[in-house]
């Protein structure tokens, strides 16, 4: 679970941008795509109500520039992968002790996910991407609360 700290941030979210880092070569030819992450990831969001926003729209259409960010890191070797799974939120902040100052800073994170699974088993990770995806999901309903 989310820090209440950073659960706080979550208030008044309704749309996120989702960034899927490219994933490993060997484990997209074992068939975890990054195409079928971002298709579950952004599925997951909008059963749960969220306004899934594109890159173009992202900086007009939602106030804080709000991005979902999902990393799935696998290394392949004797028909196994280790992965390690980090889904992080990114949005405008600015400093307390410089307001004109405005970057962009990781507001959420899950906890990251490590493990390892057979090359046959690889597309489980994909529900596991899911789980992680509901718990920002009830992070964001609980700061709303």
């Amino acid at each position: 679970m989310a820090l209440e700290a950073f659960r706080a941030t979550l208030g008044g979210l309704s749309g996120v941008n989702v960034q899927v880092e490219p994933v490993n070569a060997d484990a997209e030819g074992d068939g975890l795509l990054r195409t079928d992450l971002q298709t579950d990831v952004e599925s997951a969001l909008r059963e749960a109500g969220f306004e899934v926003v594109t890159q173009s729209r992202l900086f007009a259409a939602v106030p804080g520039t709000p991005v979902l960010h999902l990393d799935v890191m696998t290394a392949g070797f004797l028909g196994r992968y280790v992965y390690s799974i980090r889904l992080e939120l990114w949005q405008a902040v600015r400093l307390v002790r410089d307001p004109s100052a405005r970057t962009l800073a990781v507001t959420w994170c899950a906890p990251q996910l490590i493990g390892m699974v057979t090359r046959e088993s690889l597309f489980t990770l994909r529900q596991t991407v899911r789980s992680t995806v509901d718990e920002f999901v009830r992070d964001c309903r609980a700061a709303a609360a």
